[in-house]
């Protein structure tokens, strides 16, 4: 709805425009391509521009988010997917700030939120209906799987339990050794 500010309608316009969500889009797609562009033993150079590449593209999205929260208010945070996005940026910003201004060496969970930032391909789902339906089809399917994966662990401890009756009392030879027993 049109308000009296100028800047505010001119943003709105802006915020909803396709050619905004276009270039979100296309970050979205570039991010994902420089986060997989990484391998085992890269030299340091590479790693320190892509951690400014990765950098810039967090500063991109929160400006996105700075603008759509300045345009929509409270509307925004009604919308799951700009929640979505916006818990993202934030956990991007805080794992850019526990890793360089607090210089903590958090270890894995440093791993857990770089990866965290891979989610942002989650967007994509918005744009395509056809994958907005086989996303929302593994959410629906996500209980059953738990039961079945229930059922598979439940399995396999049944029969560990059953081998190690079975063959505890096998002495050791040489392929049944410390190594390779019950």
């Amino acid at each position: 709805m049109p308000t009296n500010n100028a800047i505010k309608d001119k943003l709105h316009h802006f915020a909803t425009s396709k050619c905004f969500e276009n270039t979100v889009f296309i970050c979205i797609v570039v991010n994902t391509l420089c986060m997989a562009a990484t391998w085992y033993g890269e030299n340091e150079t590479y790693t320190k521009n892509m951690e400014h590449v990765n950098t810039a593209f967090t500063i991109i999205y929160t400006v996105e988010a700075i603008i759509k929260i300045f345009v929509f208010g409270k509307l925004f945070f009604k919308d799951g997917w700009n929640n979505f996005d916006f818990m993202i940026v934030v956990v991007a910003w805080l794992g850019f700030f526990l890793e360089t201004v607090f210089k903590l060496n958090v270890g894995s969970a440093a791993t857990v939120i770089r990866s965290f930032r891979i989610a942002r391909v989650f967007k994509m789902i918005r744009r395509y209906k056809s994958m907005r339906k086989i996303f929302n089809t593994l959410v629906a399917a996500i209980p059953s799987l738990v039961n079945v994966g229930s059922l598979l662990v439940l399995l396999l401890l049944l029969y560990s339990i059953l081998g190690v009756f079975f063959f505890a009392k096998v002495k050791l030879q040489e392929f049944l050794n410390v190594h390779a027993n019950f």
